[in-house]
């Protein structure tokens, strides 16, 4: 088989023939997408021709290969048949390539490219999707993660959070348009923390104070379910807490047991949701991330005056984030580099005790829906294909039996972060993947 495309050299995109988009056929015709959005308007089954629209005219014509056409980003490629879907038709129950096409996964660039790691969901509005590029900064999607439109960092200081690995966190609550977005920096000339009050398009930097030797490397903040004004963060390789009450204008140093001072830095630090907005407001839990000891878990329910080791698993380098579906009880953590048990790991008492449930292998990433609980590991080096099942499952409650999942090969780094949205039928799952890409899954 082969498919026919035509260039676009003014946009440097690539749009498929053999279809046309009239305005008087009703049955193609849709709003022109927004700028570096892709659109699939139809599939032609006879000759298998995806044709995709672009907002403006085709000049060239391109012949890709079955092969190459199953590496193109935003198709999926089927393991048992390498048929090739277009992104806006995508099946139930495969993973499909929906990184924009115009993102460079390049490793490597100049200001140091590990591609896509972190990526949200607004739980305000379960379509929108937030991803972070490395120096390529901030793109959006509003249908479920099946197209991106970016970047979308546009306005005030928007090159500088270009240039920038952290995360993102949406503010919790509010249906309030545009989102309030909070980003953190750990390398790259927008290092520290930044605000947004426009969706993204602006920014705005605050200091994080009083942090050692004045370091504003820091990872994601958490922010309280019932007080998206209330954050919590965590520093990125360095021994630090930090709250702030105010969004992120000033941010003031939660105390550590000396137990908990690693060395290595904090994996994660999360608020649990305890039913209640006055205990959850104190309620954090801190993991450790490797370090070559057993400084574990963390937790704390007055807000850091005091603590309380409640597991020594070793935790992987990065963002590792706790999982917890509800304010019932049930949390879960992934676990690593541990003599002690590897897997995931599952609390019924919002994090005080916790027992492994028999995920194999490292872990760095849990997720889930209403039907199923998800692991898996990564790193950017492709480590995530050798080192054992990169993706498992296991049926709700969590409890096994845990399952291999068949993704494709070029999955193969990570995933780093998953974001799970819905429809009002079907669950979507959103997977970050380093120099792999986005990646997206709807649950059948």
């Amino acid at each position: 088989m082969l498919l026919t495309l035509l260039t676009l050299p003014a946009l440097g995109l690539l749009t498929f023939a053999g279809c046309s988009v009239s305005e008087s056929d009703t049955s193609t015709t849709r709003p022109a997408p927004a700028t570096n959005s892709v659109s699939v308007e139809s599939i032609s089954a006879d000759s298998a021709t995806l044709c995709v629209a672009m907002g403006a005219s085709s000049t060239a014509g391109l012949t890709l290969t079955d092969a190459q056409a199953q590496s193109k980003n935003g198709a999926v490629v089927s393991p048992a048949t390498d048929t090739v879907t277009p992104p806006h038709v995508i099946p139930l129950g495969v993973w499909t390539n929906v990184t924009p096409v115009n993102v460079d996964l390049t490793r490597e660039l100049s200001c140091g490219n590990f591609g896509v790691e972190n990526v949200q969901v607004d739980p305000n509005r379960r379509s929108d999707f937030y991803a972070q590029f490395n120096c390529q900064g901030i793109w959006k999607s509003v249908d479920y993660g099946k197209t991106w439109v970016g970047p979308i960092n546009t306005g005030r200081n928007g090159s500088t959070v270009s240039d920038c690995a952290g995360g993102i966190r949406i503010a919790p609550g509010s249906t309030a348009s545009p989102a309030t977005l909070y980003l953190s920096c750990i390398r790259g000339a927008a290092t520290g923390f930044w605000r947004s009050l426009d969706g993204g398009v602006s920014w705005s930097h605050y200091a994080i104070a009083p942090a050692a030797g004045n370091r504003q490397d820091v990872y994601a903040p958490s922010a309280d379910p019932y007080d998206a004004r209330h954050l919590i963060m965590a520093g990125h390789e360095q021994d630090l807490l930090v709250e702030s009450i105010d969004g992120g204008q000033k941010w003031t140093r939660i105390a550590m047991n000396a137990g908990m001072r690693a060395g290595h830095g904090t994996g994660s630090i999360a608020f649990i949701n305890t039913g209640s907005a006055a205990t959850t407001r104190g309620t954090f839990l801190w993991l450790a991330q490797q370090s070559g000891g057993n400084y574990g878990t963390w937790r704390t329910t007055d807000g850091g005056a005091s603590w309380t080791q409640v597991d020594k698993n070793e935790h992987p380098h990065g963002f590792a984030e706790v999982y917890q579906p509800d304010a019932g009880g049930v949390v879960y953590m992934a676990g690593a580099y541990s003599l002690k048990g590897w897997g995931v790991l599952r609390s019924t008492d919002y994090g005080v005790t916790w027992a492994h449930v028999g995920a194999s292998g490292n872990q760095r990433v849990v997720f889930g829906t209403p039907k199923h609980v998800y692991s898996a590991f990564s790193y950017p080096t492709g480590l995530g294909a050798s080192d054992g099942p990169s993706l498992q499952m296991a049926a709700q409650p969590g409890t096994g039996p845990w399952t291999q999942q068949k993704t494709p090969a070029a999955m193969k780094e990570g995933a780093t972060q998953v974001a799970v949205g819905f429809d009002g039928t079907h669950y979507h799952l959103v997977s970050a993947h380093y120099g792999s890409g986005l990646w997206l899954y709807i649950e059948p």
